[in-house]
């Protein structure tokens, strides 16, 4: 049985490819949300793992090989797993998009230093979810005009309210986010710079510094964690010819 650790579109299309190539999967999500959007066939567990509960549930599903699909900066997500994976002596297999640098970005380590850099510009639009956006938050406390583009959920544009950030500071919308979209979000909130993760081209990277080009903006590209995985791959394909390589065998 394979897991798979879906916390992103990456997760389900990796999990369904692996389904039609007959091998026997599992996916894991945290939201009931996420595992609304997997298709019928594909048994799914809904919540959190840490690594204690992940490897009781390895044991109990009797998974031989783990995939990592999760968001590139699940930092403590993919730790535990490798942790896991190294306790219960089953293959951990990460993987990863595709990173995307560009000559145009202001590369930084991490939020607090990308939060910095934004003080040097007075019009923000912040393309990095909530669970930073506090690290954010002295700029608006200092004046600065800051615009937060966060998911549709209550939770979320709770937070956002809680760090003070009014209704007009929030754009409370679910991408994919093509370039003339984020082109007129840019425009119409007069911004001097973005901030973003970098997720890579599925994470929606690559049109948020092509509509940032067109109004010759820079962008701060927040590196992505280090972490040092076992096994990594890039493509469905070699991530197929690695799982077989394991001696999983296709049903």
């Amino acid at each position: 049985m394979i897991l798979v650790l879906a916390g992103t579109k990456d997760g389900r299309e990796v999990a369904e490819r692996l389904k039609l190539k007959g091998m026997e999967v599992i996916a894991s999500t945290v939201t009931d949300y996420g595992a609304s959007l997997f298709s019928e066939g594909i048994k799914v567990h809904k919540g959190a793992l840490g690594e204690v509960s992940l490897i009781e549930f390895i044991y109990k599903n009797n998974i031989d090989i783990l995939v990592d699909a999760t968001h590139p900066f699940a930092k403590d997500v993919s730790i535990n797993a490798i942790n896991a994976c190294n306790k219960t002596g089953i293959k951990y297999i990460r993987y990863e998009r595709k990173s995307l640098y560009y000559d145009n970005a202001i590369v930084v380590e991490n939020f607090e230093e990308a939060a910095e850099k934004c003080k040097e510009y007075h019009s923000i639009f912040l393309t990095v979810g909530s669970k930073n956006l506090e690290k954010f938050k002295f700029l608006w406390e200092m004046g600065k005009k800051v615009t937060a583009r966060v998911l549709p959920l209550s939770s979320v544009i709770k937070k956002c309210e809680d760090l003070g950030l009014k209704p007009k500071d929030i754009i409370a919308m679910e991408g994919p986010f093509t370039k003339e979209l984020n082109y007129q979000m840019f425009k119409e909130r007069n911004a001097e710079v973005i901030v973003t993760k970098d997720s890579g081209i599925v994470g929606g990277v690559l049109q948020k510094f092509e509509a940032a080009k067109m109004l010759n903006i820079p962008v701060i590209l927040i590196k992505r964690p280090d972490i040092n995985y076992p096994v990594v791959v890039t493509d469905v394909d070699s991530l197929i010819k690695e799982v077989t390589k394991s001696g999983h065998k296709q049903y």
